[in-house]
């Protein structure tokens, strides 16, 4: 049943129930939504960035079996509007979300909803507080084992500041471009009542304080800037593209890191390729946005496919599970156990197989990732390394969020040798 009139929370519920019942990436439905955009995104990632917290809570205000189906994420959204969105007016939460449990499917539910949020807005301080002393897991919405990971590898006290980090709202961060400046940037969009500041881990990265549409920040179109976090620059930075160079950059969309490369590269000589040729028309949107014609755009699959190229540099930024941007990509917390780790690090080792290939002698490869995990990173690289013994570890760099306030990162710039 669809709504008469546009409810956001109903359309929040929705993206939940999605997720809920079929694993579906939030993210990817919010993509589309032209309306409220910003207001359900909060709703949508914040719930699934406290999931653990909420059904606990859930577990106290339900006095029988917390319901499962098409009503839960409808509590999910209602719960954290009251007890989380502070800017939210309890009437209206409370009142809309009874209605889009009746739009959804669950008229019959309708009254347990407004029974629960009464009772948790009566209750917020208790249950908030109470919440506070429950075990990390609960309390910040991160598995067990992935807890367990981050103590034996971070130590407790950064375990506990990385799980602050991931549940944190991220900004939204902008590369600003040569010839651009950020002070003017910032001056820039100060003018036309862009609310931005300074983006304190790069000094040529700002951060809006809103949630407008970037595309309609001025200078956008016009390729001065880049939606990227400043974590994305470690690899192209031990990549060190120069002008003249011959660059391949495989899994490159969206494009943000070929992008950096291309500008190193004064436009010339840079091969950028991705698998997905939907993804492929994004990374061409960015390089014609910001006036790069000459980058050679193909679609291909870095497991598998081969050329005769050889290259002075590549880029291979490989999937992995993600652990670096929990804070962006909230539902990557639930997704990691051992077997998926184990598939992710055949996979990669394979790609590095395969891209090792198209390095000149004396060339460099650069292997990067966004996971916080051993076996992903520095445990990968020794191993692919004992197997390839023509190339040999130069440099390596990681990024960890509370420490270094980017997202996690990680890259290795492997040279093969002459």
């Amino acid at each position: 049943m669809t709504p008469l009139l546009f409810n956001s929370r109903y359309e929040a519920a929705r993206i939940l129930q999605g997720y809920l019942e079929h694993g579906a990436m939030p993210q990817h439905r919010l993509q589309p939504l032209d309306r409220d955009r910003a207001f359900i995104t909060e709703m949508v990632l914040g719930v699934v960035r406290r999931q653990y917290g909420l059904d606990w809570i859930l577990s106290k205000l339900v006095p029988r079996r917390v319901p499962t189906g098409k009503v839960r994420p409808v509590l999910w959204v209602g719960l954290y509007q009251v007890l989380f969105m502070d800017e939210v007016e309890p009437y209206a939460a409370v009142y809309e979300t009874v209605e889009a449990a009746k739009s959804i499917g669950t008229r019959r539910h309708a009254p347990l909803v407004n029974a629960v949020l009464r009772r948790a807005l009566r209750e917020r301080t208790v249950l908030l507080d109470e919440l506070h002393q429950q075990p990390p897991s609960i309390r910040f919405s991160h598995p067990s084992s992935l807890l367990a990971r981050w103590r034996t590898a971070f130590g407790e006290a950064d375990t506990l500041r990385l799980c602050v980090w991931n549940n944190r709202k991220p900004a939204l961060l902008l590369r600003v471009r040569p010839p651009l400046s950020r002070a003017a940037a910032l001056e820039q969009l100060l003018c036309e009542g862009i609310a931005a500041e300074p983006a304190m881990a790069h000094p040529d990265f700002i951060a809006l304080a809103d949630m407008r549409p970037v595309a309609k920040c001025p200078g956008f179109a016009e390729g001065a800037y880049m939606v990227q976090d400043p974590a994305t620059l470690l690899a192209v930075d031990l990549l060190d593209p120069q002008p003249g160079e011959k660059i391949a950059d495989r899994c490159a969309a969206p494009g943000g890191k070929a992008v950096a490369i291309a500008d190193r590269l004064r436009g010339q000589g840079l091969w950028a390729s991705d698998i997905n040729p939907l993804r492929i028309r994004q990374l061409e949107a960015n390089c014609r946005r910001c006036g790069y014609k000459d980058v050679q755009l193909t679609t291909f699959n870095a497991l598998s496919d081969s050329t005769e190229q050889l290259f002075d540099g590549l880029l291979l930024d490989v999937p992995c599970s993600n652990t670096g941007v929990i804070r962006r990509r909230p539902d990557a917390r639930y997704r990691l156990d051992e077997a998926q780790l184990r598939q992710l690090t055949e996979l990669q080792a394979a790609m590095l197989d395969q891209a090792s290939r198209s390095v000149r002698p004396g060339g460099r490869l650069v292997y990067s990732t966004c996971s916080l995990e051993t076996e992903e990173n520095e445990g990968q690289v020794r191993a692919w390394l004992k197997r390839h013994p023509e190339f040999e570890l130069e440099e390596a760099a990681f990024r960890f969020p509370p420490h270094d306030q980017t997202d996690g990162a990680y890259a290795a710039r492997l040279r093969r040798r002459r």
